[in-house]
């Protein structure tokens, strides 16, 4: 093609050599490579809150507050699953550096609906309250009463009127549910009606 032609009118078959200009899968720029961020923030009254951005998405991912200073976190808010949203919070009540309680916004609507506690301060969670269906009332409760990583007790209220319905005890703590009581008659499915 002449110097003079114009590259419009070129009606020749274009060309895949790739020569001299990298792979066919390379785009000419570096890979991206993120580092976390994090802005800390402290307060006049020694409280301090530490927001993180461990992606580089320009989105908090953790945000962890010290409220009376010490360095340890009392409070730890966390986006379990990458959505942009904080859903996950960690509590430390007591200031001895292990979570006491979890809360979980398991549904992404902006209300926590799980909240697990460590009732003994073994460091493992043993009570827990759910809102299964997400109307925001508690309608679950699972225990583990004798604290060995096992369930023994699960409370519903599947009429959702704020009274347990049933009651489901592992009663010699063998990890297998050998009792049931139905607190509220009506819904029992063994009751004469």
């Amino acid at each position: 093609m002449s110097e003079y032609s114009d590259p419009g009118l070129d009606l020749e078959e274009p060309t895949t050599d790739t020569e001299g200009f990298g792979s066919e899968t390379d785009t000419g720029q570096e890979p991206l490579s993120y580092e976390p961020n994090s802005i800390v923030i402290q307060n006049v009254d020694g409280s301090t809150e530490t927001i993180t951005d461990t992606d580089g998405d320009g989105v908090a991912d953790m945000v962890t507050q010290d409220f009376d200073g010490d360095g340890n976190a009392d409070a730890v808010l966390v986006d379990t699953d990458g959505d942009g949203h904080l859903d996950t919070i960690l509590r430390d009540y007591d200031d001895n550096g292990t979570v006491d309680a979890v809360g979980i916004d398991s549904n992404a609507d902006g209300m926590i609906d799980i909240v697990g506690t460590d009732t003994n301060a073994d460091g493992y969670v043993d009570h827990v309250v759910a809102d299964t269906n997400f109307n925001g009332t508690p309608d679950m409760v699972v225990q583990d009463t004798n604290f060995d990583g096992r369930v023994d007790v699960v409370a519903t209220d599947t009429n959702e009127n704020g009274v347990t319905d049933q009651v489901i005890r592992d009663t010699n703590f063998d990890g297998v549910a050998d009792q049931v009581n139905y607190i509220d008659p009506t819904t029992n499915p063994y009751a004469a009606s």
